[in-house]
């Protein structure tokens, strides 16, 4: 949610990361568990200086997601040295720390590293990284995705993080994200910290197509608290004809100013 330093804009740049083969995620019952968290570059917001990451990694271990969409992460900048005595890709260290496969999409240059989108992934195969537009200026934006199999489907999941100063930005960028995923036949998840409300104009942009997770389940409740503000601004969106909701829950815990959000989703098949 916070702003960082401007940066001029970046052309636009789709880059592939293939990991391995593909395997089946979850092949008896067809489920999927993902999780959304914008994770305030591993520092408590409410005590400046202190680390969290330890406590998010006992969190997502309790939680046991399939796959997390990480927002606000930090790779190898000064702040991190600053906060851990070293500089730390963020990503690396939840990675080890959970035993899943770590991606770190970088959205724009920060203090002598990168600051960007992660993907935590149990059997990860595939990842793509997917810059996004500033129409308006401001800081850089991207998606991270990766594509994985449950049972003998393929699936798209995707990560991200829009634009928290201008609303032009995040109608382009919420384009663009569906852009990618409606070039795809496969069954799409995509989620992040989208600083937009469902009274917004740039989520009447999300067409019929796509269910929200909080809305099916009844749950609007805030996703981001600070001392002056609050709101839902966290979100799962899923292709409607391709998943049913099996659970949903915002998890209220002290270690950013957002609240992780957990979906449950089950492959609908032929």
């Amino acid at each position: 949610m916070k702003a960082l330093l401007p940066i001029l804009k970046n052309a636009f740049l789709i880059s592939l990361i293939i990991i391995g083969s593909f395997s089946p995620l979850m092949a008896q019952d067809q489920t999927i568990k993902i999780l959304t968290y914008n994770i305030y570059h591993g520092e408590d917001p409410f005590t400046p200086g202190k680390t969290n990451l330890d406590s998010i990694a006992i969190l997502l271990n309790e939680l046991d997601p399939d796959i997390i969409a990480l927002q606000e992460v930090d790779s190898m900048t000064v702040r991190s040295a600053n906060l851990y005595g070293r500089k730390v890709n963020l990503v690396d260290e939840l990675a080890k720390k959970t035993g899943m496969d770590g991606y770190f999409a970088k959205a724009m240059d920060y203090s002598e590293g990168g600051y960007g989108e992660g993907l935590l992934v149990k059997k990860a195969e595939y990842f793509i990284h997917q810059n996004l537009p500033i129409p308006a200026g401001g800081e850089p934006r991207a998606a991270a995705w990766t594509s994985l199999k449950i049972g003998e489907k393929n699936i798209w999941i995707g990560g991200t993080h829009l634009c928290h100063q201008f609303q032009e930005n995040r109608i382009a960028q919420v384009q663009e994200i569906l852009g990618f995923a409606e070039s795809k036949s496969n069954p799409i998840i995509w989620m992040g910290d989208l600083n937009f409300t469902p009274q917004d104009n740039e989520y009447q942009l999300i067409k019929a197509n796509w269910k929200d997770a909080a809305k099916i389940a009844k749950d609007e409740s805030s996703t981001y608290q600070s001392a002056t503000d609050e709101g839902r601004i966290d979100y799962v969106w899923f292709s409607k004809n391709h998943f049913e909701l099996i659970g949903y829950q915002v998890i209220h815990v002290p270690y950013s100013d957002h609240f992780p959000v957990l979906v449950e989703l089950k492959l609908i098949t032929p």
